[in-house]
């Protein structure tokens, strides 16, 4: 049995030629010919044969590979660096001349760490292709960090631009040397044209917004300065940022919007188009002329038709979001699973956390809460938030909507003390995140707010044409506020508009919401109706979230004409439903008065004495709140801030148990009573 000492003296013990050949067997540690072993040590391949043969007959050997790590790692250690460089170096050389596979011939000369041959940086860029073609990320950075320190300046630029791309799939950090150098080298005007669209897309994802725009104005520069090429490239970005970052199109002055009335047939040309330009053009149609057959089927042929990888990532992105926006959820969750899977499985943690995002938005638009929170907050601990740029906002906005339809507003307003790049609110995400912010200051009493919010994502959708229901329904968002606010004809007027926008109740899931809030706003009579045409909506959208409120709603109307029995059997479906979405505070609600026994007229959850909790402060803008003054009129009169209003009617819900101004009417009408109300 050898030990390493016995073996390092068996290897040397007959002279230093006899010695090389192990040091040799050592470095290149992989089964191989006897004359390239020959050829790298400018010996005779009979000789060099017999003392592998010997090595192989003491059983320190097999197939030319020392067959204990122990003694092979001895060996390593035992030779000099400039040896061990040296003959890295030159085994390189002998094995490219002998057409070995580039990745092998890679790994010998980032082993050497430098390289004389003229054709070191084409393999080495050629073997991080491949590397990164079998998810070897690893590998590839090395061998295109070695490429970058051998090529020219042009050659230099491209090649950081790969090795930034390709880190950003294990990490995401800006922090990264590849990542300073490339910003370098945009600064020095040394991207070539071809690479300066990827550069622009890779800052934005990163929510880096000037030095993005200084590679936008790179593009114009090509464009006005004779490259053939430059016209359709800056196009082409045109239409990415057009779908993707409206507001950063919107704010170049020099660049023409895009052509939508064409989109539609560019969309079917048969040119070869980049994945990502071709995903931004189906994803324009569906923004501008809404769903169809035929971009549903393209963007499943795009799903199915391209592989994961750094190229295709932000297409099959969008093809997600085409999906999506056309009302075929369970499709693009579907996809959006097995991408995740694929993403886990090529060991690639930043792909597998924004298709968590994702997967979390189309869980908040599913209605289960549970879910949504867990992937999102998952997907944020696998990767630092602050590294996922722009695609943070989308994580936050799900968290923030998904927390505050379950009752966590505290975890809620957490997410949004969360800082958020500048670019989330220029790009499309920031339309989701206005939604969600909207209706958590919705929750908690902020109208004001709440009104910005919604508004905000309404003008800037119209703005941007985008004003399509399967991206966010303001126009409903806006319907729930006035009702809030107890402005019952303003909400009807909203919630007709969407209904107008959309074409009728049937052309969209979201309709079952309009409905529902326009009956919140009809007579007692009519309610039952509307809200069964409501309740058949949720029914087939897919929102279990939306259909236990519609229920809840259909509960009270049942109970509000005295039809005791399919009250109860609504409310039962509305609990089992609110239980299962984590909707805690709908839950709570179907639990206490308006439950499976409650009359038509309930009392309101809190006893006359809480009004004395209130301190005079409070009371007093819960007087003004009552009698319908908005939370900007009430400070003026106060001579308060907006805010601090807005804290006391957060502090009077909370003390008296009511979630809207219209019972803070009932409670304070009839100090000396029990107060009362009607379910509508």
């Amino acid at each position: 049995m050898w030990t390493v000492r016995s073996a390092l003296a068996h290897l040397s013990h007959d002279g230093a030629d006899r010695l090389r050949v192990a040091q040799l067997l050592a470095v290149v540690d992989q089964p191989t010919a006897s004359r390239i072993l020959a050829e790298v040590l400018d010996a005779d391949p009979e000789w060099v044969r017999a003392v592998i043969r010997e090595f192989t007959e003491a059983g320190l050997v097999a197939y030319s590979r020392f067959r204990r790590r122990d003694i092979r790692e001895a060996v390593v250690r035992e030779t000099p660096l400039m040896v061990r460089t040296s003959m890295h170096h030159r085994v390189a050389g002998v094995l490219h001349a002998g057409g070995a596979p580039a990745m092998r011939v890679a790994d010998h000369l980032v082993s050497a760490g430098t390289a004389r041959f003229p054709w070191s940086v084409s393999l080495l860029r050629a073997a991080g292709g491949d590397a990164i073609a079998d998810d070897q990320i690893t590998r590839a950075v090395d061998y295109l960090e070695l490429a970058s320190r051998l090529a020219d300046e042009d050659e230099r630029a491209i090649i950081l631009t790969t090795l930034a791309v390709v880190r950003w799939r294990l990490s995401p950090s800006t922090s990264s040397r590849s990542f300073g150098r490339l910003i370098g080298a945009l600064r020095g005007g040394l991207i070539p044209p071809q690479c300066v669209p990827m550069v622009a897309r890779y800052l934005l994802w990163h929510g880096r917004a000037e030095e993005a725009a200084a590679a936008l104005d790179q593009l114009d520069a090509a464009a006005d300065g004779g490259d053939a090429t430059g016209p359709a490239r800056l196009a082409a970005m045109n239409e990415w940022l057009a779908c993707n970052y409206p507001g950063v199109l919107e704010g170049r002055t020099a660049a023409p919007e895009p052509d939508r009335t064409t989109v539609r047939t560019r969309s079917a040309s048969v040119v070869r188009t980049e994945p990502d330009v071709e995903a931004a053009r189906l994803l324009i149609d569906v923004l501008t002329n809404g769903a169809s057959v035929g971009a549903v089927a393209a963007a499943q042929r795009m799903l199915r038709g391209h592989r994961l990888d750094d190229q295709t990532f932000g297409a099959l992105l969008i093809a997600l979001d085409c999906l999506t926006y056309s009302d075929q959820l369970d499709v693009a969750a579907s996809w959006c699973e097995a991408l995740m899977l694929e993403a886990a499985a090529r060991r690639a943690p930043t792909w597998q956390s924004i298709f968590a995002i994702w997967r979390s938005a189309m869980s908040v638009r599913e209605g289960n809460l549970h879910a949504a929170i867990d992937r999102a907050s998952g997907a944020v601990g696998r990767i630092n938030s602050e590294n996922l740029g722009t695609y943070t906002g989308l994580a936050v906005a799900s968290l923030v909507a998904a927390t505050t339809a379950a009752g966590r507003f505290r975890e809620a307003a957490a997410y949004l003390d969360h800082a958020l790049p500048n670019s989330v609110l220029e790009s499309r995400i920031g339309l989701q995140f206005l939604h969600a912010r909207g209706h958590y200051h919705m929750a908690v009493g902020a109208y004001d707010q709440a009104l910005e919010d919604f508004s905000g994502c309404g003008e800037r959708m119209r703005r941007w044409n985008m004003d399509v229901p399967g991206l966010v329904a303001w126009r409903n968002d806006l319907a729930e506020l006035y009702l809030r606010l107890g402005e019952p004809r303003t909400a009807r007027r909203w919630a007709s508009a969407h209904l107008d926008r959309i074409g009728g109740v049937d052309r969209h899931r979201t309709a079952g919401v309009s409905v529902r809030l326009i009956a919140a706003s009809s007579p007692v009579l009519d309610q039952v109706a509307l809200l069964r045409q409501s309740v058949s909506i949720a029914n087939s959208g897919g929102n279990q979230l939306e259909l236990a409120t519609a229920l809840a709603a259909l509960s009270d109307a049942y109970h509000a004409i005295g039809e005791r029995d399919r009250a109860r059997a609504a409310n039962r479906r509305a609990t089992r439903l609110a239980e299962q979405c984590g909707a805690e505070p709908l839950r709570i609600r179907l639990a206490g008065p308006r439950g499976e026994n409650a009359p038509a007229l309930m009392p309101l959850p809190q006893p006359q004495r809480a009004l004395d909790t209130l301190s005079p402060a409070e009371l007093k803008v819960a007087e003004l709140a009552a009698a319908g003054r908005r939370n900007r009129d009430i400070a003026k009169d106060l001579h308060i801030t907006t805010s601090t209003v807005e804290q006391h009617l957060t502090r009077v819900y909370r003390k008296l148990r009511v979630a809207r101004r219209s019972d803070l009417v009932i409670v304070l009408a009839a100090p000396d009573l029990t107060p009362v109300r009607e379910v509508r």
